[in-house]
């Protein structure tokens, strides 16, 4: 670790120099590439506004006959731009710092209109730009001419009209010395992100080797932590198979309770009310601890979903009828919507959920209170609201309320609205508890998507 340190900021660094080095070329090449597309741009917007302007009136262009030394004539085109289109002409941006300098002359040399900075270059031009000529045969040809005339700055010269006219000669400068300096900067730049790279990479083989030896100890630490959930998950599967093995009594248990109460009612006893009422008290313990069971198994080994199209209110009735058989002194009302969908459920996972939100519903709103069940269609989804005139759930305790063992009753698993959850959440749906508008106490609310 300690050589990977020392020498990977050396490799890095002199990888990055060479590389540096070979793109020099390429880089110089797409400078020039790219030069030789902004002066074809440029060209281009030139004769583009000349033609504009002489439709409008602005660009003149007539022949005149210049008499050569010889005694023979040739003829010249004179061409005039109007002072606002020459400005308008100037306005005009080379878009490219690679270009030395741009003007405009007409044909006996005099400036129409000049673009950018304005250096020497020469007039006449060491590159004739052709109509067929692209960008990379502009760049061969300024090669050729940079070799040949040893400039740093070559001109290329484009004919340029207005219309059918021939109005000027674009004289377009390409600086190789201003390419240069761009490619030395970005490679001086290059190589100093290079060395900052390589001293980063230093403190983080550093940094990485410290980590390394945190991961190793971290990693002993999860092996550990791991073997103990795995103690905890063959103590879980006990668990599952010893709450089978105490449900099976219980019902024999139960039975027989049932049997001697009905014994006792025929016999005529002293203590006969005494005998019934702690009958009574076995058989509703019995009870409890049977639910107690029955969450806890689905708790600790929940089985896959047997989903298929149901009527939900059809549910909700079927789970009411139960409920008031077992619990009573309770009121409950149902605002049933006839026009919600068939819903896929697992018709006995989702009565299992609301019979533990009614359970809840009902213990929290008491003797003589009331309870409401109201199903709605909403957007995409189907809704149970279970409200009741209980005290209702502080809003510090409506996430709690959900997590295992959560209870605030007395003699709660604290299972009840954690299995419930767990439910409409493997459906796809969710549950929200919030304050009841309608009875003052608590309101679920259960989201089930429409498929």
């Amino acid at each position: 670790m300690l050589v990977l340190v020392a020498v990977l900021p050396l490799a890095i660094f002199a990888f990055t120099y060479w590389i540096n080095s070979v793109s020099a070329a390429r880089k110089v090449q797409a400078g020039l590439l790219r030069s030789a597309e902004n002066a074809l741009r440029l060209s281009h917007e030139v004769e583009r506004a000349l033609t504009m302007a002489k439709d409008l009136g602005q660009v003149n262009v007539w022949p005149s006959q210049e008499r050569l030394p010889d005694g023979s004539e040739r003829t010249l085109y004179e061409t005039y731009v109007t002072p606002a289109l020459k400005t308008k002409l100037e306005e005009i941006e080379p878009g490219d710092p690679m270009l030395h300098s741009a003007v405009l002359l007409d044909a006996r040399g005099s400036v129409i209109a000049s673009f950018g900075e304005q250096r020497e270059i020469s007039r006449y031009g060491d590159v004739q730009a052709m109509p067929h000529d692209t960008p990379y045969t502009l760049v061969y040809r300024i090669r050729q001419a940079a070799r040949d005339a040893g400039r740093p700055v070559v001109a290329i010269a484009f004919p340029t009209h207005a219309g059918d006219d021939i109005a000027g000669t674009l004289v377009v400068g390409v600086s190789f010395s201003a390419i240069n300096r761009q490619i030395r900067a970005e490679i001086n730049e290059n190589n100093r992100r290079a060395l900052s790279i390589s001293l980063v990479g230093s403190v983080a083989l550093a940094a990485l080797g410290w980590y390394l030896l945190r991961l190793n100890d971290r990693a002993r630490a999860l092996q550990s932590a791991l073997e103990r959930e795995q103690h905890l998950a063959h103590v879980g599967t006990l668990s599952a198979g010893l709450a089978h093995e105490i449900r099976n009594p219980l019902s024999s248990v139960k039975m027989n309770v049932q049997m001697i109460r009905d014994r006792l009612e025929k016999l005529a006893i002293d203590d006969k009310e005494s005998l019934l009422r702690k009958a009574d008290r076995v058989e509703h313990e019995v009870a409890r601890l049977e639910d107690s069971i029955s969450d806890f198994l689905i708790f600790a080994a929940p089985r896959p979903l047997a989903k298929k199209l149901a009527d939900i209110n059809a549910a909700v009735d079927s789970v009411i009828e139960l409920i008031r058989q077992s619990e009573k002194g309770v009121e409950i009302a149902k605002l049933l919507d006839p026009d919600i969908p068939p819903v896929a459920v697992d018709e006995s996972m989702f009565a299992e959920c609301l019979q533990n939100l009614l359970i809840n519903a009902m213990q929290a709103a008491g003797e003589g209170g009331k309870v409401e069940v109201e199903t709605a269609l909403e957007k995409n989804a189907v809704s149970i609201a279970i409200s009741d005139s209980g005290p209702g759930v502080p809003e510090a305790e409506r996430e709690k309320i959900f997590e295992v063992f959560y209870t605030t009753k007395k003699g709660g698993t604290g299972l009840g609205l954690n299995i419930a959850r767990r439910i409409v959440e493997d459906h796809g749906g969710s549950i929200s508890v919030d304050a009841s508008p309608s009875l003052g106490g608590a309101r679920f609310v259960v989201r089930m998507p429409i498929e």
